[in-house]
């Protein structure tokens, strides 16, 4: 066998500095940023959350008219105000604790404190 027709030697494979910083460190770098993104959403999201509306209330101003409650799973304007204060009219009394709460929408988060007014 000649020279010219003698298979190659199998050679290893060797990455360079770059090629190692491109298959390794820029995946990692994604990665890294990814938790970074994920972690100001979570945090960023939470400060923000409808569980946190009633802490906005000035408790000084409502003692002795209101008395706070934590909103249950599956609780609604409807039940909370028919339980706190039932020898009102339901709809004056919810119409009471969106105001006091200045909820806007209406829509409770499981958690979320309110402020609901005192029987007469």
């Amino acid at each position: 066998m000649s020279a010219s027709t003698r298979p190659a030697a199998a050679r290893a494979l060797r990455l360079t500095r770059r090629g190692r910083m491109v298959l390794f460190g820029l995946p990692a770098l994604a990665v890294t940023a990814a938790l970074v993104f994920s972690l100001l959403a979570v945090l960023l999201g939470s400060l923000a959350s409808p569980a946190n509306a009633a802490t906005k209330v000035n408790t000084a101003n409502l003692a002795g008219y209101a008395a706070p409650v934590t909103v249950l799973q599956g609780d609604s304007l409807w039940t909370i105000a028919a339980h706190s204060d039932p020898a009102r009219d339901v709809r004056d009394v919810v119409a009471d604790i969106v105001a006091m709460n200045d909820l806007g929408t209406g829509v409770l988060q499981a958690g979320q404190r309110l402020y609901v007014p005192l029987r007469k």
